[in-house]
Order: structure tokens, then C-alpha cells, then sequence
């Protein structure tokens, strides 16, 4: 396989109606429809002529359930349960109902199930191999069962992920605040020794300053008495 065949199959090209989304085809599709509301027409089965008919969304499939990779999904946001599957299940509660400690209680019935319909299976193998088909199956329905209420914890699962996200974010915001106020104290401190620096050093020219003075004082009353003397 060469280079260009690499390439080429990472990601299906466009669909062909994708060139119709021009600037001209929207004023053109907005046209239309204030011309539609102009005359009053609002049925929803009217579609546009021309390739404008291409810049209208689909509608929403009808029906509670559809197809997607080789699965039946619901439009519903839930799990669904194991009959809507079309699988037995081993378990009386309903899964909406169902409380947590039922749930283990539950998952420990399957396990021993499993670990008994295992051992019966190496049986079966040690005898007569050719009767494993209806064993594997029971095990197989065990696990799609344990499967099923494991994946009950999942709405769980995501909001304890969520508070951990959450908490993760508010220590790395304090850490932050922390860092600031350290950089802000050691600032404010750097800033506090310059400004006495400065001070003692003005004080000490102040002194400075005052003792020339008092010396030129000294030296203009000596030369006065001097010249009173003359």
C-alpha cells in the first residue's frame, strides 16, 4: 500500500452536496423563505427548489429507537435494561428501582452462579465435550448480566469523575493563589527595604547637611569676632 492510499483512506471524503453551502446559496435560501412568510404558507412538507433544498436541515428520525454500528439505540439518555435487550435477566428488581446494596447482594449471587456453572462446564469438558454449548451460554448470560449492573454505577462513576475534575481544579486554583500571595509578600517586602534604605540614607545626608552647616557657623562667628577685634 503506497503513501498516497495511506492518505486518502484516514477520513471519507465530503459529501457532494457540501459545495451547494455558498454565501449566494444562503441569501438566496433566505430570500425564499421571507418570501414563504410573505404569503403566508407555513406548511413544513414545502421544500425549496433547486439545490436549496440541500441547505435544509433533515428532519429528526421518527420512532423512539434507531440503528447505529450493528446496534438498536434509544433516543432516550439511559441504559436500557436487559428484556429491552432482548436477554434474560437473572435478577428480580427493576434497574430503575434497584438500591445499591441489592446491587451486591446481586453481584455476589451472579459471581458464586459463575463460579459454580465453571467449574460444572471443565465438568462437562472432562466427560463429554461435545454437551459445553448449553453451559457457555449460561455463563455467557451470568456475564452479560454482571455487565448490565455494573454498568448501572456508570451515572455514578461520571459524577465522582466530575467532583474529582472539579476538586483537581479548585487545588490548582488555590495553588496559584498561593504562589500570587507569596510573589506579592516578597514584593511588598523588597519594597519595604529599598524605602528604608532610602530613608537612612537621606537621614544621614540630612546629618550630613546640618553639620556643615553648624561648622560654617562656627568659622563666620570666628571671623566676625576677629574682624571686632581689628
Amino acid at each position: 500500500m503506497s503513501n498516497d492510499d495511506i492518505i486518502s483512506s484516514l477520513y471519507p471524503p465530503p459529501p457532494p452536496y457540501v459545495k451547494f453551502f455558498t454565501n449566494e446559496n444562503l441569501n438566496q435560501l433566505d430570500i425564499w423563505k421571507n418570501d414563504q412568510q410573505q404569503q403566508q404558507q407555513q406548511q413544513s412538507d414545502i421544500t425549496p427548489p433547486g439545490v436549496l433544498r440541500f441547505l435544509i436541515p433533515p428532519k429528526p428520525p421518527a420512532g423512539s429507537h434507531y440503528r447505529g454500528y450493528g446496534n438498536i439505540w434509544s433516543f432516550d439518555d439511559k441504559l436500557p435494561s436487559l428484556k429491552d435487550s432482548n436477554w434474560e435477566q437473572l435478577y428480580k428488581d427493576n434497574d430503575e428501582l434497584i438500591t445499591s446494596e441489592t446491587k451486591i447482594q446481586e453481584l455476589h449471587k451472579l459471581m458464586d452462579s459463575l463460579l459454580l456453572n465453571f467449574l460444572e462446564l471443565i465438568g462437562i469438558m472432562s466427560i463429554d465435550p461435545q454437551q459445553f454449548e448449553s453451559k457457555v451460554k449460561h455463563i455467557s448470560l451470568i456475564l452479560i448480566n454482571i455487565n448490565h449492573l455494573l454498568n448501572t454505577y456508570r451515572p455514578h462513576q461520571s459524577r465522582e469523575s466530575l467532583i474529582m475534575l472539579l476538586r483537581k481544579q479548585i487545588d490548582c486554583k488555590k495553588l496559584e493563589i498561593d504562589t500570587i500571595d507569596k510573589v506579592i509578600n516578597d514584593v511588598k517586602s523588597k519594597i519595604f527595604a529599598l524605602t528604608n534604605d532610602i530613608s537612612d540614607s537621606n537621614q544621614i545626608k540630612s546629618n550630613s547637611n546640618q553639620n556643615l552647616d553648624n561648622k560654617q557657623l562656627q568659622m563666620n562667628s570666628i571671623i566676625n569676632k576677629l574682624l571686632d577685634n581689628i
